[in-house]
């Protein structure tokens, strides 16, 4: 490489990256999440949002698509299409919407529901493990974490 083609990073190393070092931290903690979702034959996208949607049908609201995409900060299309790969393993049924024609309501089936309570006490002891090493710090992360994700957020609104 020549002078000219200076590589144009305020760093001197990547240790100094936060963006980089986030990107490590995600990539080893979803590692150990895609492991152990794929010997349970679901992927983890397809977990976050059979996860999402036990969770919503513990309260009477219709859920819909834009729901799930709301609650899960995945974009529309593909949650449609991971609720098309979840609706062919029995997890869940859609049908019309009775508050609004465009819509599809979603339920859970109790397949769904025993793939949900089998794989999320699975997902909580890796996030258990993963986030140990913060030990008293763990809350201030959860905190920051959520900090991002709000300022974010509004960021996009």
């Amino acid at each position: 490489m020549t002078k000219d083609n200076k590589f144009l990073t305020q760093f001197q190393n990547d240790a100094e990256s936060i963006g980089f070092i986030f990107m490590k931290t995600y990539s080893s903690w979803h590692t150990n999440i895609k492991k152990c979702l794929k010997k349970q034959l679901i992927t983890h996208p397809q977990f976050i949002v059979l996860a999402s949607l036990a969770y919503l049908s513990q309260y009477p609201d219709e859920i819909t698509q834009v729901i799930l995409s709301n609650k899960t900060n995945i974009d529309v299309m593909t949650i449609s299409q991971i609720l098309e790969n979840l609706e062919k393993k029995d997890y869940i049924k859609r049908s019309c919407s009775i508050k609004d024609s465009r819509a599809k309501s979603i339920q859970l089936t109790q397949k769904g529901l025993d793939k949900a309570n089998e794989t999320v006490p699975l997902v909580e002891q890796i996030d258990k493990e993963f986030f140990a090493a913060l030990k008293d710090e763990k809350q201030k992360f959860m905190e920051m974490l959520s900090t991002l994700l709000k300022n974010h957020d509004e960021e996009i609104a």
